[in-house]
């Protein structure tokens, strides 16, 4: 094959039409991804544990589900000669805007995503998820151009204030040569993001610690965690010293830790989550560890 040398001999597809037709919903909400993030093959990307997994691992992030979407879709772009000739230069890119309610504590997060090397999964109204496969097998989200969450927005005294997400998709050929919809038995809409929590120390002796977790925006009391959810370090940093079986979420978003044989030695200790990925339960991540102090 020399230089230069062009194959221009088109691969024609056969027109037969199927019986049945994609029914995609309007974009509800948008799943932000790492650029390198994929699901292997369509048995891993309808697993609902596995997109849990993948937002546990800080690879997805679920954005809030839209309160109204306007399409942004640019036309075709074409060049028009003085000939009368009209020559075809690309396809116009996919986007819109979507509007949604947020409290003003969660903003900040949500925009440290603004103008981020990503790609973004459609999720439908209808509960579809809409990306690409290039290959035919693997899954991911659509490669963006832009992704810009606004301030929040102002108001006549005749709306509420909502937040604007300006998204476009870098390539339409991703949208338009490789679609890929997985068939899904759950729901996606459901998909939420992880929840930034506080944990403070309520009581520490050598026998008994009471930790209270509440998350950081409402302060809700968090519960349903279970002991291995938990770290609670030495002061040397590594060492581990959760009780084994003595531990109860009372109800209330705290929880005791009993130490019995052996009681907690004189020391100072730093309590917190595990990593998301980490935990039983998921979905939850510490700040600060908070300390308490055993004296001798």
């Amino acid at each position: 094959m020399a230089y230069n040398v062009k194959n221009c001999v088109a691969t024609l597809g056969n027109t037969g039409l199927s019986n049945c037709l994609d029914n995609l919903g309007m974009d509800a909400m948008l799943v932000w991804t790492k650029e390198s993030f994929e699901f292997a093959n369509e048995a891993a990307a309808i697993l609902e544990a596995n997109w849990d997994s993948a937002i546990n691992d800080h690879n997805i992030y679920p954005f809030p589900l839209f309160d109204a979407v306007e399409p942004a879709i640019e036309d075709n772009v074409k060049q028009d000669l003085p000939s009368g000739v009209s020559l075809f230069v690309r396809e116009g890119k996919y986007g819109g805007k979507g509007t949604f309610q947020v409290a003003l504590c969660n903003l900040a997060a949500l925009r440290t995503f603004n103008e981020v090397q990503g790609r973004a999964f459609i999720v439908t109204g209808d509960g579809q998820i809409f990306g690409t496969s290039p290959d035919g097998a693997k899954f991911k989200g659509f490669k963006l151009s832009e992704f810009h969450v606004s301030k929040l927005g102002s108001t006549d005294g005749t709306t509420k204030r909502m937040v604007e997400l300006d998204y476009q998709f870098k390539l339409p050929t991703e949208m338009a040569d490789y679609p890929a919809v997985p068939v899904l038995d759950w729901d996606p809409l459901q998909l939420t993001g992880i929840i930034d929590v506080t944990l403070t120390v309520s009581s520490s002796a050598e026998g008994s610690v009471v930790v209270a977790v509440s998350r950081d925006c409402d302060g809700e009391d968090v519960t349903g965690l279970v002991v291995g959810d938990f770290t609670i370090l030495a002061s040397d940093g590594t060492t581990e010293m959760l009780p084994g079986d003595g531990f109860a979420d009372n109800g209330d978003g705290t929880y005791t830790f009993t130490f019995t044989s052996p009681v907690l030695p004189a020391d100072t200790y730093s309590v917190n989550l595990a990593a998301p990925a980490s935990q039983t339960t998921g979905g939850y991540e510490g700040g600060t560890a908070a300390s308490f102090t055993i004296a001798a």
